[in-house]
């Protein structure tokens, strides 16, 4: 009676162990994927920036020179997990500024500044 015991708690804890585990089928954060990215950049003023640069399709940075606000970029980009990307700004004089970045079409890091110049970076997880 007593191996039976233990025999059955044995098979207890492997079977709370195994439906514990994390399930496979979460796609969401299977990489490399494809995804949407929009950079966002706003500003209390009217006034244009000097430039916005951002990490582009292929793994560069792309600069628009003088863009009206707010200005608005998607780029469809296939990502690995760590992938880092980035947008920044630069405007003379200082004045209020906020970025945004949105991965398919969920805000995933916004961050307001009043420097005349600044960068921002956000990490797939």
């Amino acid at each position: 009676m007593k191996l039976f015991k233990t025999c059955l708690f044995i098979a207890f804890i492997m079977l709370l162990a195994a439906s514990c585990r994390k399930s496979d089928s979460d796609t969401g954060n299977t990489y490399p994927k494809q995804v949407s990215i929009t950079y966002r950049v706003s500003s209390t003023t009217t006034n244009n920036l000097v430039s916005i640069t951002y990490d582009n399709e292929t793994g560069g940075q792309t600069t628009a020179n003088n863009p009206a606000l707010p200005f608005t970029k998607t780029i469809t980009k296939t990502v690995n997990k760590n992938n880092i990307i980035t947008v920044g700004y630069f405007v003379n004089p200082a004045q209020t500024v906020k970025l945004e970045v949105l991965v398919d079409n969920e805000v995933v890091k916004s961050q307001v500044y009043t420097n005349p110049n600044a960068a921002m970076s956000y990490t797939f997880q």
